[in-house]
């Protein structure tokens, strides 16, 4: 047994050292980054030619920093120049799966695959090296046959993790690693599990501090209450190293967010959506960052003139991506700016073709708790009941499989916030109508179920904060220190929000 032990580790050396020769060999364009496309820096060498190499470079920098669309069309390319090229269409799969987003296109991951060969077993046979081989395992895994997104997340992780024992000097089977750990549970924050992408991420920045996956999955990872400021490192850096992609610049705002640092803020999403229209995007996701922080400082007339831009583009191009974001501009106007606000804030957004209505009931919120303002009681209760039956019909459509497009899905924790919304509503409602103790029990009812929603960084999920509303409903009532208490529990989640903080001085003794 001991001389089997020993021929087989001698094996698996004398294998390794094939393979190192191999990929060397194979290896004709290095693989180095030299950050010409402002993408950020990496070392990925591949089996690919100068000409196929330098597209796919291009490809893996616009995946690290979610420029998805972009990064499909420089793998094409890559397979363009180079058609038995095995590592550009697993560039291209990838660009199929946003795990962390909830969103992953089996049918169109497949299909980029296919085109390299039929089956796996013919498409591992193209790769010309182990190391190639192991990527594809991987990918393969991803695209798995199980309907469990959990099942295929675990899969697609244990083969990253094997590519990087396989591999220990490989930055980016850690960085997609470090990824796979944060898609682990999807779009449900498991603190274990980023804590250790973020140990991987780490590692990789100590060697490669402009890695740009490295800096955007540390910013993920640090995106709560407890970790966000050991993110603020890898904010100041990530804009910066990789200005050439829209989401780069806009995602150190994750961080500047949880520190309540506006005019940090500001820039980031400022440039981030410049960068997404003069590509020919719509940039919607900055914007509403963006219009959040401008409210957040005073720029009340700044913030209405993105409103006008979301509603000027949905005249020619009413996708559901455009409609969900005036739907959130339009909330946060009303609630941030209240009185303020222009009357067109009050017109619903068309929601139909899109399966979760939270952000649609989110500006029924907004919209039933301004005419709670004006006293106009009635018209409030028409939102509560508009909320209900986008909650009843949310309820229905509830599915556990990962679909292509988040707009098609449903998830539980949409369930959950939208029952929060319309708990909130309900407690405004009673408190208006003179049930003014009923009042403000239920919406402290609302508050801690908000805060066992999952939680990022950002406006807030829930437009009106629940604590920030019992806040002002115990200053109502006089109760100062009560109010006190409940305007701090929301600057815990929002730290530095304007209303809050003016909620706080007005309960001062």
């Amino acid at each position: 047994m001991r001389y089997l032990l020993i021929g087989s580790v001698l094996l698996l050396a004398i294998l390794s050292a094939v393979d190192a020769k191999a990929q060397h060999q194979h290896d004709r364009s290095g693989g180095q980054s030299t950050g010409p496309v402002d993408l950020g820096e990496i070392n990925f060498p591949t089996s690919g030619s100068p000409a196929a190499q330098k597209h796919f470079i291009e490809g893996v920098l616009l995946l690290h920093s979610f420029e998805f669309g972009r990064a499909r069309r420089a793998f094409q390319a890559a397979s363009s120049v180079a058609p038995d090229f095995a590592m550009a269409y697993w560039g291209e799969a990838m660009t199929h799966d946003h795990r962390i987003w909830g969103e992953q296109d089996q049918k169109a991951g497949l299909a980029a695959l296919a085109r390299l060969a039929p089956t796996p077993a013919e498409r591992r046979a193209k790769a010309p090296t182990l190391r190639e081989k192991m990527y594809l395992d991987a990918v393969e895994a991803l695209y798995g046959d199980s309907d469990d997104p959990e099942v295929i997340a675990k899969a697609y992780s244990k083969a990253m993790e094997a590519l990087t024992k396989q591999f220990p000097e490989d930055l980016e089977a850690r960085a997609f690693y470090s990824l796979s750990l944060l898609g682990l549970t999807g779009t449900t924050r498991n603190t274990e599990n980023y804590m250790r992408a973020a140990a991987v991420a780490e590692e990789i920045y100590e060697k490669n501090p402009r890695h740009p996956g490295a800096l955007h999955y540390l910013i993920h990872a640090y995106d709560d209450p407890v970790h966000a400021p050991l993110g603020l490192r890898a904010a100041r850096v990530y804009g910066t190293v990789a200005k050439g992609a829209s989401h780069a610049q806009h995602m150190p705002s994750h961080i500047f967010f949880a520190l309540g640092m506006w005019e940090d803020s500001i820039k980031a999403n400022t440039d981030s959506m410049k960068t997404a229209r003069d590509a020919g995007q719509g940039g919607y996701h900055p914007l509403h960052w963006l219009q959040h922080a401008y409210l957040q400082v005073g720029r009340v007339s700044d913030a209405s003139k993105l409103v006008s831009i979301v509603e000027e583009d949905i005249k020619t191009t009413p996708s559901a991506y455009a409609r969900t974001h005036l739907a959130m501009a339009r909330a946060t106007f009303l609630v941030e700016a209240g009185p303020d606000a222009p009357a067109t804030m009050m017109q619903t957004v068309d929601g139909s073709g899109v399966a979760s209505q939270v952000v649609f009931a989110n500006h029924d919120l907004a919209i039933g708790l301004e005419h709670l303002r004006r006293n106009e009681v009635r018209s409030a209760g028409q939102m509560l009941e508009a909320i209900r039956q986008k909650a009843d019909s949310m309820r229905q459509a509830r599915t556990s499989a990962i679909a292509a497009s988040r707009y098609s899905q449903v998830s539980q924790a949409d369930i959950d916030t939208i029952s929060v919304i319309e708990k909130m509503l309900a407690a405004a409602l009673e408190f208006a109508s003179g049930e003014r103790d009923n009042g403000v029990r239920n919406m402290k009812s609302a508050a801690e179920a908000e805060d066992r929603l999952v939680f990022e960084y950002g406006p807030p999920a829930i437009v009106k904060p629940a604590w920030e509303a019992v806040g002002e409903m115990l200053l109502a009532l006089g109760r100062k220190e009560e109010a006190s208490n409940a305007f701090r529990n929301a600057l815990k989640r929002y730290p530095n929000r304007r209303l809050s903080n003016e909620g706080l001085s007005r309960a001062a003794p």
